[in-house]
């Protein structure tokens, strides 16, 4: 107990409760679920994000024409890829948050198929990217 607890019992504490309050272990168990919820949803994004632009770069190099200079690189970094992960992380948390079990400790933050989301996610997009270009480039000529 934060109030009433001793010195010695708050050093060795893993939790202490600044109210003295059990009812707050409840909402600060909800809020860490909620946070880490917010970050796995930014990582994906970003990287899903980031993985299109190498990939679109790479193939688009590889065919021997430019799909993005530097300053629309510039740009999806700065803008479309900051903002929405910044409303990602402070997005509400889900309804059904405290019913799920929780997560193992030792789980890694691509488990529950993040890691394969990044990818699929990034794939997609970067054909679809690859795809408007070429779309785009037969509407000009």
């Amino acid at each position: 107990m934060g109030i009433t607890g001793t010195d010695v019992t708050k050093n060795v504490a893993d939790m202490i409760l600044a109210d003295d309050n059990f009812a707050t272990i409840v909402s600060a168990v909800e809020e860490g679920r909620r946070i880490y919820d917010n970050i796995r949803k930014s990582i994906q994004f970003l990287l899903s994000s980031n993985l299109s632009e190498v990939i679109s770069i790479f193939f688009a190099t590889m065919l021997g024409f430019t799909i993005l200079k530097p300053v629309h690189i510039l740009f999806i970094n700065l803008i479309t890829d900051s903002l929405p992960a910044l409303a990602l992380g402070i997005e509400k948390a889900e309804a059904d948050i405290m019913k799920r079990k929780p997560r193992d400790p030792k789980e890694g933050i691509f488990s529950g198929g993040v890691g394969f989301s990044v990818f699929y996610q990034g794939v997609m997009v970067s054909i679809l990217t690859l795809a408007a270009y070429f779309i785009g480039e037969n509407f000009q000529h």
